[in-house]
């Protein structure tokens, strides 16, 4: 029951609450991850989102593997948003579900931190002082 979506276009938290949710389960813990400005001072314009979604996809599927090693859940949806993102749009959404809350809401939180250090996704961030691609590390041990 897990679910990888990788697009080009809006992401919608109702869409993907909709595919997580299920009678038996009766939580559902959800993050989204937005465009923020400014970011170190400077007002963001835009960040232009890369990444292969098949590399994409495998690391999405290592998180959701660690996931139901620690913790008993019902629905995995990552969806992430690929190409130019505006301030305030959703760059991420995470959605889980569970059948007491205490599980999903931990697995939302650790979700979202290992898409961090997973997810092979580049940010060319422009702002109204320049332009450059974002600084960010990679935790994978496995092989891409």
């Amino acid at each position: 029951m897990n679910h990888f979506i990788v697009v080009d276009r809006a992401l919608d938290l109702v869409e993907l609450t909709e595919i997580a949710t299920e009678e038996k389960f009766g939580a559902i813990a959800s993050f989204l991850g937005t465009v923020r400005s400014p970011n170190e001072g400077a007002e963001v314009l835009y960040i232009d989102y890369e990444g292969y979604r098949g590399m994409i996809e495998k690391q999405m599927q290592s998180v959701a593997d660690e996931l139901r090693d620690r913790y008993d859940l019902g629905h995995i949806v990552i969806s992430h948003r690929l190409g130019r993102i505006l301030p305030g749009e959703t760059s991420i959404a995470i959605v889980i579900s569970s059948r007491h809350r205490v599980d999903a809401l931990a697995a939302c939180r650790e979700c979202i931190d290992r898409c961090k250090d997973l997810l092979p996704i580049w940010k060319y961030e422009v702002t109204n002082r320049g332009s450059d691609w974002v600084p960010g590390h990679s935790n994978a041990s496995q092989p891409l």
